[in-house]
């Protein structure tokens, strides 16, 4: 009987620490464009053309105190860049599209009345760290109007690192809220097996809903 009750007990507790961990987690989606290229290490940009992509996926925050939070992300994103190179004696456009699962692990503050902001706005800013593992990896070149698509998955790296920050607004509605963010992801690690001066370089701009 003893050791019933203690049992008992302990899955009680073990419930509310659950229910109590819970209530500090929000759960989001989220959605938006990139701007991106790939350049060496320490450059923040390069001197091609952007490269269009986008970014999908879900977000869930921990809340350590009303103004810091920890968050973490699980997202759907393309990147790569876009140049003029030399194909079979012909100037031809490339767009490089790598598709990537991203997971960053980010430090955010909240601010609202901190700010003087009114109750239902607040703003954030968040940096950390990120991992991307390489879904698929394609050049689509376009030569003389007709575009050739080549799979260069197992001429890249597959995994990718490096640091995102950025920030934002939120709005808080009836149930939830919706909020809007622009972010940077300097990557930190070559992304191609054959130039290892090659670094991911992403510019995003999404939009949101924290249900």
């Amino acid at each position: 009987m003893k050791t019933q009750s203690v049992l008992v007990v302990a899955i009680a507790a073990s419930i509310i620490n659950c229910n109590s961990l819970m209530g500090q987690v929000k759960f989001g989606l989220k959605a938006g464009m990139n701007m991106e290229t790939q350049s060496e290490l320490g450059q923040l940009w390069d001197n091609d053309e952007v490269n269009a992509g986008f970014l999908v996926g879900g977000t869930a925050e921990y809340s350590l105190t009303n103004t810091l939070s920890l968050q973490t992300e699980i997202n759907y994103q393309r990147k790569g860049e876009k140049i003029q190179q030399e194909v079979s004696g012909i100037q031809s456009d490339i767009r490089r599209e790598l598709n990537y699962i991203n997971v960053p692990l980010l430090v955010k503050g909240n601010w609202t009345t901190e700010l003087g902001l009114p109750e239902k706005w607040s703003l954030f800013g968040y940096a950390g760290p990120y991992y991307g593992y390489l879904v698929s990896a394609n050049d689509k070149i376009k030569i003389n109007g007709s575009t050739e698509n080549t799979n260069i998955t197992d001429d890249s790296v597959k995994n990718d690192w490096g640091a995102t920050f950025g920030g934002g607004f939120s709005y808080k509605l009836a149930k939830g809220s919706v909020f809007a963010d622009l972010r940077y992801d300097m990557g930190l690690y070559k992304i191609d097996n054959d130039n290892s001066d090659l670094r991911n370089k992403a510019l995003s701009l999404c939009i949101g809903y924290n249900f």
